[in-house]
């Protein structure tokens, strides 16, 4: 007994049919993915590890051994760094951050933001001292600037205004939710 296989009705479909869904689908799916983008995990975790740093400064500043081992971060919108002192612009003051060295793009301790894709649209600084409250101006513990209100550092992707991820640092206790 021989079998044949002889198709008189065809249920299925054409390998061609099968190809141009799959191609249409491809299409679509790209344009999907190249309009939603990854900015908005990218400025989610960076603005994670920028608030780690903060926290980071904040807890060697409590950790120092006297009032004057003040601890901070500072940006200029093109870099951020942390430092130890009073004055955040000596070389000698500046702290390589950790975990961030392929963002040191100037062997400084800067960290480049446009390397992170992301910006900061406000110059800050900021100072901890021994109880971690936050300051703008720090020359000793007699002569400082606490911050008048809650410090709000906003980071968006580089060259967009959106999405907008905060960072508040709570100006009388420095808390950093």
């Amino acid at each position: 007994m021989s079998i044949a296989f002889h198709c008189k009705n065809k249920n299925g479909f054409t390998l061609f049919e099968v190809i141009t869904v799959l191609a249409i689908l491809v299409i679509i799916s790209t344009v999907i993915i190249s309009q939603s983008g990854s900015f908005s995990t990218d400025v989610g975790s960076q603005t994670d590890i920028l608030r780690g740093h903060l926290r980071h400064a904040q807890a060697l500043g409590m950790s120092g051994s006297d009032s004057s081992d003040v601890f901070g971060i500072k940006c200029d919108t093109a870099f951020y760094w942390m430092f130890k002192g009073t004055d955040p612009d000596v070389p000698a003051n500046i702290i390589m951050l950790p975990d961030d060295q392929q963002y040191n793009t100037n062997n400084d301790g800067k960290l480049d933001l446009a390397e992170k894709k992301i910006a900061i649209g406000t110059a800050f600084t900021v100072f901890f001292d021994e109880r971690g409250i936050p300051y703008s101006a720090y020359t000793n513990e007699a002569t400082n600037t606490p911050y008048a209100a809650d410090l709000a550092i906003n980071v968006t992707p580089a060259g967009e205004a959106a999405p907008v991820e905060t960072i508040t640092v709570t100006q009388h206790t420095g808390f950093i939710p």
